[in-house]
């Protein structure tokens, strides 16, 4: 692997030339290295009858997919083994105060929380914290939520894939997000974001000794797509992956030496 020498040129110059003989695994330094095809497939929408629905605070409802769904995604698209959840620490047992605004009474209500960290062979490692209460206080209830937290923390987790595993579905929107409110602002947001991140990825290639073709080449190589046709949310995911690679170089550098 090229490791890169602050303030050698000579470096520099033989990087150029390595680069021209180099074949698809220019790019693999800063960026997953999932399939094509898996990421083609976590590029498209969510299947609408995966999505449950459920009532929330002052009546609103909510859009989710259930654990086990998530997991029959996961093993679809990652494939069965391809894939893996561990815990990360202990699985918690808190206590948090609830004040009811309409008496101002206090209650205690005891959750669980789990940070849960997901593999897939060629991403970077995705980690999340899920929690889940505990409704009856018995061996059951206790049970319920213990599992619950670590089932919570493995979907939030593999949301950062996509929509494939309802990333679509969370949002702020005032509205309800079943009704899918908000989205349109979303897509307009969106596209105005893409091309400032195309540019970004372009320069981040760039400031690394490729020129702006072999960039484009490894994006359609990784992706299936050529750079314009990715949405804002495919190319934060390409950046957020190139940023991690880097960070991870140097210690590696150390290693090789």
């Amino acid at each position: 692997m090229m490791q890169s020498v602050n303030g050698s040129e000579a470096h520099k110059e033989n990087r150029s030339t390595e680069m021209e003989t180099m074949s698809g695994k220019e790019m693999s330094l800063f960026w997953d290295s999932l399939p094509p095809a898996v990421t083609e497939t976590l590029s498209q929408p969510l299947d609408p009858g995966l999505v449950s629905e459920r009532k929330g605070r002052a009546g609103r409802s909510y859009s989710y997919i259930e654990g086990h769904s998530a997991i029959d995604q996961a093993n679809r698209i990652f494939g069965y083994g391809g894939w893996g959840y561990e815990l990360v620490g202990e699985v918690a047992l808190r206590e948090v105060e609830n004040t009811d605004k309409r008496t101002g009474e206090v209650q205690s209500i005891r959750v669980y929380c789990a940070k849960v960290r997901v593999n897939v062979p060629g991403a970077l490692p995705r980690t999340d914290v899920g929690f889940h209460a505990v409704v009856e206080d018995t061996a059951e209830g206790h049970e319920t939520a213990y599992k619950g937290a670590v089932t919570d923390g493995m979907k939030r987790a593999l949301r950062s894939f996509g929509d494939q595993f309802g990333n679509s579905l969370y949002g702020d929107s005032t509205d309800s997000p079943a009704a899918g409110a908000g989205q349109p602002r979303a897509s307009r947001e969106g596209k105005a974001l893409a091309p400032s991140l195309r540019k970004t990825i372009v320069d981040l290639g760039k400031s690394q000794g490729f020129d702006e073709n072999q960039v484009r080449v490894a994006v359609k190589r990784k992706m299936g797509k050529d750079i314009e046709r990715l949405s804002a949310e495919d190319l934060t995911t390409l950046l957020e992956a190139a940023v991690g690679k880097m960070q991870q170089a140097p210690g590696e550098a150390s290693e090789a030496a």
